[in-house]
């Protein structure tokens, strides 16, 4: 191995970013689930799912 070259890694998604409206410390969902319908959120050392359900509601599982 030359020192260009690197160990083979697992594939990993391009970060993106996104910026949600935040108004009077209120955002609309609709901003959050433009691309999909689960989130993930890192709180700490924990991690949390956002999920839109089909009836339109919000369930955060850990």
């Amino acid at each position: 191995m030359t020192k260009h070259d690197h160990a083979p890694t697992a594939w990993q998604p391009e970060p993106r970013t996104r910026a949600v409206p935040v108004f009077d410390e209120k955002l609309d969902s609709r901003d959050l689930f433009v691309a999909s319908r689960v989130l993930t959120i890192t709180h700490g050392s924990q991690t949390y799912q956002l999920r839109l359900t089909s009836q339109n509601k919000l369930i955060l599982t850990k």
